[in-house]
């Protein structure tokens, strides 16, 4: 925690101050509109003088895509693709609205339902849903890119966690970041085992090598058992299921609570 005040104020100090106050966007104007003043007769025309308004336009939009049907030669029928992102009929900028709205907003799926037929889009609250729901895999990948490569350039992370219901049933959500990022997971249990998982992200392996057996040898495992499970070259496993496999066969009680959080550190 020291460390994370000692960065904050590093942060302030070489951190330049920014100007501030409404003309910082003057330069990206979209448009321009002329007023005309009703002057009298004999009036001398002085240019203009500008007043810059910040506004937001909602509208719904109806795009009609004319793709190209051909036919080869051979009888095979060539359809010109949709451009990417459109999913069930509706464009990326609608989804990146209930996306945002849902998730930063907090709007349950009814208000935003009511929402985008009261501004003429024509949709109902089961495609909302599919929209915050489905094809969720880039945000996924991405997700987990951001915790890699955070944790492995980081100078420090801070850890904590709270009660969360979910799905109704009671969840623990944990919270990892520092001052540069922050990624939340809400798992079952808050064990260490659990937490050790959440640190690796997408990373699903286990290794036996000379570092595990030396974290078994201090937690004062089975000598016995660390020697029946040793050998010349680290041993690798894909996910839990051959690394159990593995710990059965070789005489370990994997039903043991603390057995199996001992070797699932070791082997994490």
């Amino acid at each position: 925690m020291d460390k994370a005040i000692d960065a904050k104020a590093q942060d302030k100090q070489t951190s330049k101050k920014k100007p501030r106050g409404p003309k910082l966007d003057v330069e990206r104007v979209d448009r321009d509109v002329v007023l005309h003043a009703n002057a009298p007769a004999g009036s001398r025309f002085k240019g203009y003088k500008s007043y810059y308004v910040r506004d937001i336009v909602l509208r719904a939009e109806v795009i009609h895509y004319r793709r190209e049907c051909w036919v080869t030669p051979d009888g095979k029928t060539i359809l010109a693709p949709l451009p990417v992102a459109i999913a069930g009929g509706y464009g990326p900028n609608l989804r990146r609205f209930c996306l945002m709205l849902h998730a930063q907003g907090q709007v349950t799926m009814e208000r935003l339902s009511t929402l985008l037929n009261d501004i003429g889009v024509d949709i109902s609250k089961r495609q909302v849903v599919r929209l915050l729901v489905g094809n969720l895999d880039g945000f996924i990948a991405e997700d987990a890119a951001v915790l890699h490569a955070d944790l492995a350039s980081a100078a420090y992370v801070t850890v904590d966690d709270t009660g969360a219901r979910h799905a109704p049933d009671n969840f623990d959500t944990t919270h990892i970041g520092n001052a540069h990022f922050s990624v939340f997971r809400t798992p079952k249990t808050k064990s260490r085992l659990n937490f050790l998982s959440l640190l690796r992200g997408n990373y699903h392996d286990y290794v036996l090598n000379d570092a595990a057996f030396d974290y078994l040898l201090v937690r004062k495992a089975d000598p016995t058992l660390i020697a029946r499970l040793r050998t010349h070259q680290p041993k690798r496993f894909p996910n839990q299921v051959p690394f159990l496999e593995y710990l059965v066969s070789n005489g370990v009680d994997i039903f043991g609570n603390n057995t199996l959080r001992m070797f699932g550190e070791a082997g994490l």
